[in-house]
């Protein structure tokens, strides 16, 4: 069982930050034997970097420290800050109990944090930008900068669910999920709404699914099933990306049109795999909707719904109503052989398992399928 008072590390070792510099000079698995003495002005203490850096049992420094590399030195300073904040329960703590504004707080000296512990980790913040005021008595930060980086979210989540796997995580729960029901969104000083959605999509005022979805949803003018048998073309029209206005009374004001790109990454990958003369997107289904995107040979035929919700429940929860109307709400009811939810999200234990009992039991041929980005 996942428990926060198993986070700990040395909070009143000096120099955490400078994990940073290094980081942004050699690859990860020559950082340890650098901590100490052979760059200049760096001397951090061994097991406070293991710690931070999220080191297993065999010393192998995690590979999501070359990915944050990879994507440049601002990454490399916000994934340390979010490790660093995530090796200790008091420091998730002190975050929490300071919120001020949105993305914004004052850690008091002698509040949660007193003594050297205090001041290192107000140097950690300064050190790594995140600082706008720090006197020998406070440190004010604002963190709304952390979520205008891109691709930060799989970074952080990939990082922390190291360190929760460390504090008694099996990885049977969604991640998402743990950290929002602990209010984790609060070290950050955002909502739990805005903390799914970047988690999910990286972006904080994403709306969680496309207008399209709310429509088959609220939809009952048909009740009677295709006439026609589904008609098979290949091919596939990319639709726009990125973000687009939608009406006021739609929360957030914008909705990341991730659903389009995710198409396009699904439809490429499956026509390398089939054949472009196999795979088609938005095939209609003869009932006013249409199908993310279908592989079809001759001996099988394959539905796959696209969802960017904000959880992976959340996700198999909406796509299995509509891979079973598309399938079966049709007179041509026996075409299909698989029937696949399509997410970003890794597949845990408990949805892995259940969509097993729907295959075994019930003898739905629901599967999973994670699209990589």
């Amino acid at each position: 069982m996942l428990e926060l008072s198993r986070l700990t590390v040395s909070l009143t070792k000096h120099g955490a930050h400078k994990i940073a510099a290094l980081l942004k000079k050699h690859d990860k698995d020559s950082i340890l034997d650098r901590l100490e003495g052979s760059e200049p002005g760096i001397n951090i203490e061994f097991a406070q970097a293991r710690k931070n850096l999220s080191v297993n049992a065999s010393g192998n420094v995690p590979e999501v420290w070359n990915k944050a590399r990879d994507a440049g030195g601002e990454s490399i300073d916000a994934l340390v800050l979010i490790g660093i904040l995530f090796s200790h329960h008091r420091l998730l703590t002190a975050l929490r109990d300071s919120r001020t504004a949105p993305f914004r707080g004052t850690i008091q000296r002698g509040a949660t944090l007193d003594g050297k512990a205090f001041t290192n980790t107000a140097h950690i913040i300064e050190e790594l930008s995140y600082s706008v005021r720090h006197t020998p008595h406070e440190v004010s930060y604002n963190f709304s900068r952390l979520f205008e980086i891109p691709d930060l979210n799989k970074l952080a989540l990939e990082l922390i669910g190291l360190k929760f796997r460390s504090a008694g995580w099996d990885g049977r729960t969604d991640l998402i999920d743990e950290l929002v029901d602990r209010k984790l969104n609060e070290v950050f000083a955002i909502s739990e709404e805005q903390f799914r959605n970047w988690l999910a999509t990286g972006d904080i005022d994403a709306i969680g699914d496309t207008l399209e979805d709310e429509t088959f949803f609220l939809d009952t003018s048909h009740d009677v099933g295709p006439a026609t048998a589904l008609v098979f073309s290949p091919g596939h029209t990319p639709r726009m990306t990125g973000t687009v206005a939608i009406s006021p009374y739609q929360s957030g004001g914008k909705a990341a049109l991730l659903h389009n790109a995710l198409q396009t990454t699904l439809y490429e990958a499956l026509a390398k795999e089939h054949g472009t003369d196999c795979v088609r997107t938005e095939l209609p289904t003869g009932h006013g909707t249409s199908i993310d995107v279908v592989v079809k040979t001759s001996s099988y035929c394959w539905f796959y719904e696209i969802k960017v919700a904000k959880s992976l429940k959340a996700s198999i929860r909406q796509a299995i109503p509509q891979l079973l109307e598309y399938a079966y709400w049709r007179t041509d009811n026996k075409i299909v052989d698989r029937l696949y939810v399509a997410t970003t999200f890794s597949l845990t234990t408990d949805a892995e398992a259940f969509l097993a009992l729907l295959r075994d039991r019930f003898n739905l041929p629901i599967y999973y399928h994670q699209i990589e980005q």
